[in-house]
């Protein structure tokens, strides 16, 4: 199935196909700003 067939388009997005979803793509945005903060916090 490719990404020009309507099978593709019907139900689905972004989030819900085989790619990681945008709330856990944030999750890991904050959890890695988070660490280098703290990491920084304690190094220096």
């Amino acid at each position: 199935m490719n990404a020009n067939s309507p099978e593709h388009r019907v139900g689905h997005d972004v989030d819900s196909v085989d790619q990681v979803s945008s709330v856990t793509l944030l999750g890991f945005a904050v959890v890695g700003a988070a660490l280098t903060i703290a990491l920084n916090a304690m190094l220096i």
